[in-house]
């Protein structure tokens, strides 16, 4: 009795196993094969007036139940170390984005701020200098901007005859620094008053476009030759003047939607099985949807084959 007791609950473990596995999965044909293999088992309640032979529930497990077992475990095992590979590189993504999102626009943005200031102070005095009273001019100011940020933040760009002056174009010059002789008249009648738009990167030679305030013109410092001078309209239409954004924002940004793949790869590998495996689950669960199985795990010729030696016994010793 004990024995019987045993094996109904070892019946029970073994579809526990198949229930967890199933939420694994999430596969039909698995399911089905669960609905199944309970069904089965029902024949051998305890309870039920069916009085089986509970040795035939557990042939009938270690015939399927065990070997089905066996083979979504390796499956499972093998799966969750590809996800585990996959949540170990979607952590290591999620470092890297912590750690550049940190300080990522902050600085940019208030620097540039003081930028359009500098660089306004840094023309006026070019002015001052060429009409006035000579002053101290250093442009070692207005280049800690670019010597901060070009690397991470100046769009890259290939055309960069767009960002060039023109042969022709007359300048003023004072102390290596070139003006352009329209762009400065035109400075001088709107205070001096700039704000910088973006910045270009062409091969590591680098660009500034500003516009001068309360006006449509833009002009270009190009930071090689230490030139300001106008950019031409049908130029301006041809650049990208978008604000200009870190590098590493476009990393970040990268690895955001990198991780989204990666974990939308870790749901599908759980649920993808191989061919060869869809086709087994589907074979197994047609043969347990085959009534021959369930007269096979509750069949009677056994018992009638032995009732009818025994009566073929008794008689022949009649018969003596």
């Amino acid at each position: 009795m004990d024995q019987n007791k045993e094996i109904v609950r070892n019946s029970k473990k073994r579809l526990q196993k198949l229930k967890l596995l199933s939420k694994f999965f999430e596969n039909a044909d698995l399911i089905n094969i669960i609905i199944k293999t309970d069904f089965i088992q029902s024949y051998f309640d305890p309870k039920s007036p069916n009085k089986l032979d509970i040795n035939k529930l557990e042939l009938f497990h270690l015939q399927y139940t065990d070997s089905l077992i066996v083979l979504l475990e390796k499956i499972k095992k093998q799966k969750e170390a590809n996800i585990l590979a996959i949540y170990n590189e979607v952590d290591t993504n999620e470092d890297y984005i912590e750690s550049y999102s940190q300080n990522l626009e902050g600085g940019f943005h208030l620097d540039r701020k003081f930028h359009n200031g500098f660089m306004s102070e840094y023309l006026k005095s070019f002015y001052t200098n060429l009409t006035k009273i000579r002053m101290d001019f250093d442009s070692h100011t207005i280049r800690n901007f670019s010597n901060n940020y070009a690397i991470d933040y100046y769009r890259e760009i290939s055309q960069i005859n767009y960002l060039l002056s023109l042969p022709k174009t007359k300048y003023y010059e004072y102390e290596n620094v070139d003006v352009e002789r329209k762009l400065l008249g035109k400075l001088n009648s709107n205070n001096f008053k700039v704000r910088f738009i973006c910045g270009y990167n062409s091969n590591n030679q680098f660009f500034e476009l500003f516009k001068i305030l309360n006006s449509d013109d833009q002009f270009i410092w190009n930071l090689q030759t230490n030139e300001f001078y106008f950019l031409a309209k049908d130029i301006v239409i041809l650049l990208d003047t978008t604000e200009n954004t870190s590098n590493k924002r476009n990393i970040v940004d990268d690895l955001i939607n990198r991780n989204k793949d990666l974990l939308a790869n870790a749901e599908n590998i759980k649920k993808e099985l191989t061919d060869d495996v869809l086709s087994i689950l589907q074979k197994y669960r047609e043969t347990l949807e085959n009534k021959e199985v369930i007269n096979q795990v509750i069949d009677v010729d056994e018992e009638l084959n032995i009732l009818n030696a025994m009566l073929d016994l008794n008689l022949k010793n009649k018969l003596q």
